[in-house]
């Protein structure tokens, strides 16, 4: 009996750190993703001349990223309304962040996008905002902070003069330059 309850437990304890490792590792793994996405995205704008939009949706009942791509517009594209006279930009490259399954069959986000904040030290959860990647390879400063059910954090770096991005273990709190105190 003592054999068996401890088998019990040591069970117990091993798939409590199956599922914690495999949380963290989900999230690094987005972090990675976005960060990946990003870099794809600041490399077109340079290579083509043109400007490119990533869009956050923080919407709670869908949450994603993609980016507005200048692109002659085909049959079935979702094309984005401008007032100028630029080209055509269609959306594309739609990413979902992963969902679970709960036992009572709702879905939730297993790694969702807390918010994100700016070289100014503001932030915001805003359900959509824009980050443009000019064709001079640069971008807007931001973090993405990215987290999941058990509060561990992964935060995405992007570099206002280069467009690269970085991803950090964590919550990183970037100290703004004094020009922009």
């Amino acid at each position: 009996m003592v054999v068996l309850l401890l088998g019990l437990l040591i069970m117990i304890v091993m798939v409590g750190g199956y599922y914690a490792f495999r949380n963290k590792e989900q999230l690094k793994d987005e972090a990675r993703s976005l960060a990946g996405f990003l870099q794809q995205v600041r490399t077109l704008s340079a290579l083509n001349g043109k400007r490119y939009t990533v869009v956050y949706s923080l919407d709670e009942d869908e949450q994603m990223y993609f980016v507005w791509a200048p692109r002659k517009a085909e049959e079935g594209d979702v094309v984005e309304a401008t007032d100028d006279d630029e080209e055509t930009r269609i959306a594309t490259g739609f990413h979902p962040m992963p969902t679970r399954n709960r036992g009572d069959g709702s879905r939730v986000y297993a790694v969702w996008i807390d918010r994100i904040a700016f070289g100014d030290g503001s932030s915001t959860n805003d359900t959509e905002v824009k980050i443009d990647f000019m064709p001079t390879g640069g971008s807007h400063w931001h973090l993405v902070y990215l987290t999941n059910e058990d509060g561990e954090f992964y935060t995405v770096e992007v570099n206002p003069f280069t467009g690269a991005a970085e991803v950090y273990p964590g919550e990183l709190e970037v100290e703004p330059p004094e020009r922009l105190k």
